[in-house]
């Protein structure tokens, strides 16, 4: 029983969290891009894990100062610069988080599974796909970041300055 209140806590906060930075972004004018970039992190989190902060509160100020900026930028990019710009940022993030993943066998099969799709809907002309692919990238980016030496020092930094905050 306690496994099962365990995975539906752990279901309605990841839920909440997700809601809450949406709503940000959507009222900023980017929550699509933040909904692409949330949901490709949380897949490639699922099974590779992660640093996290100390509490459920400073973990949802975390999320929403990580991803919100990205999201901006990605809309940014996506308004300002040609869609060869983005097929080859996303290829570039994709092979950076292949090397950070080395070690997940089924999220190396993932990844350079979306570096293939990446190519050929790029040689196909599928402008929303290549678009697709490139915020996918960056959410992929994110959370690889997570798993790194660096990212446990971001996170601890961040939960630090965050408790300082009050929250």
């Amino acid at each position: 029983m306690a496994k099962i209140q365990y995975g539906i806590s752990l279901i309605l906060g990841v839920l909440i969290e997700f809601v809450l930075v949406y709503t940000v972004s959507l009222i900023l004018g980017f929550g699509f891009y933040t909904a692409v970039i949330m949901i490709s992190a949380l897949l490639l989190r699922i099974n590779t894990g992660g640093a996290h902060c100390s509490t459920y509160n400073r973990c949802i100020t975390f999320t929403a100062i990580y991803f919100i900026p990205f999201s901006a930028l990605a809309k940014f990019v996506d308004i300002h610069f040609p869609l060869t710009f983005k097929f080859f940022v996303s290829l570039l993030l994709y092979f950076i988080v292949l090397a950070i993943v080395k070690n997940h066998k089924f999220y190396k099969i993932v990844v350079f599974s979306f570096v293939l799709l990446n190519i050929l809907l790029f040689f196909m002309g599928s402008i929303f796909g290549v678009k697709m692919l490139f915020m996918v990238s960056i959410g992929f980016m994110l959370q690889a970041i997570m798993i790194t030496s660096f990212g446990e020092m971001m996170i601890r930094i961040a939960d630090n300055v965050i408790k300082k905050l009050g929250i």
